[in-house]
């Protein structure tokens, strides 16, 4: 029995492995590939080394173990379900780099910053006025309660669809703000037009490679990847206890690596984008970044929005796709 799994660890390269469960290796050193260790959700540095025959953390955990520790430990397989993973799903090669974003996502510069959180304060008290009336019903009507409305700091640029005002120095479309806050930096300021071919318009300046909702992540095991803002709001609304809530935007946006490195210790990831052809291709694409990304759809309606609209229970949707998800591991 020693010599068969010895056997099998030296056929198997647990760099390949790792890289499958947390994504292309951010740096490397001579033989090691370097992460951020999951297992005690390292925000600073790449103390998490993998060989191919086994890993060590010198960071803050001091965690090193070889394949079958691996499995057991981030997995959280039995030992005998380990044997299985090496016997039927381990990946012989590595994944494809294209996977990820690797487009820079560093916070905007403060200036922009400072510029930006005036015309969210504007656009916060403009909503909660006689003014806006109409959009404070348009988000009420949503499904959004008044308390989740606060949180997310949603705001109005009062005016026509079609009208633009220069706010602070920056230029802004009239319509429903929707700030991207993360890690006391405000990333990105998103406008919702009233009409139009193009409904979501980014204020100039902004980073266009943030996550929506990121700082949900922390300390939890299990996130929902939503396709929009407002699907985010509503899940995080209704299901937050049991998963943080996070969103790329767009079907079409890339998550990149800074972002996904956040999404690390989180042993399942829900992919939730809309039902037609660009949600189905932006989850297919999302979905292929790890093993622990799983794709799922709400069981009425084009999107998460309108299965709540239409009386859908998302807490029970969520809670049964986590553990269906834990009976197929």
């Amino acid at each position: 029995m020693v010599n068969d799994l010895q056997s099998l660890k030296a056929r198997c390269d647990l760099r390949v492995l790792v890289e499958h469960d947390l994504g292309p290796a951010p740096k490397r050193g001579g033989r090691a590939h370097l992460w951020k260790c999951p297992f005690h959700h390292e925000q600073r540095g790449y103390s998490l080394a993998v060989w191919a025959d086994g890993y060590r953390c010198f960071g803050a955990c001091n965690r090193s173990g070889d394949l079958f520790d691996w499995l057991q430990r981030y997995r959280r397989l039995s030992f005998a379900e380990a044997l299985e993973v090496i016997g039927q799903e381990l990946p012989v090669h590595p994944i494809g780099r294209a996977r990820l974003h690797y487009a820079s996502s560093e916070p905007p510069p403060g200036e922009w910053q400072e510029a930006a959180r005036q015309v969210v304060d504007y656009a916060e008290d403009q909503l909660w006025s006689l003014r806006g009336q109409a959009a404070l019903s348009y988000l009420l009507g949503r499904g959004l309660t008044s308390q989740t409305i606060r949180k997310a700091r949603l705001g109005l640029i009062p005016g026509d669809w079609r009208s633009w005002q220069t706010l602070h120095g920056l230029s802004v479309p009239a319509g429903i703000l929707i700030p991207w806050f993360a890690g006391g930096a405000l990333w990105a300021v998103k406008v919702r037009r009233g009409a139009g071919d193009v409904k979501y318009v980014q204020i100039a300046g902004g980073c266009a490679h943030a996550l929506y909702n990121a700082d949900s992540l922390e300390d939890r095991s299990a996130a929902l990847l939503c396709e929009g803002e407002f699907d985010a709001l509503i899940a995080e609304q209704e299901a937050g206890k049991l998963v943080a809530v996070v969103s790329l935007g767009s079907a079409s946006s890339l998550l990149n690596l800074r972002w996904y490195s956040h999404l690390i210790t989180c042993s399942s990831v829900l992919v939730a984008y809309d039902n037609d052809e660009a949600g189905e291709k932006g989850a297919r694409q999302v979905c292929k970044v790890s093993p622990r990304f799983r794709q799922i759809h709400v069981p009425e309606g084009n999107d998460i929005t309108d299965y709540y609209l239409a009386d859908g229970d998302i807490y029970q949707w969520i809670e049964h796709e986590l553990y269906d998800g834990l009976l197929a591991v």
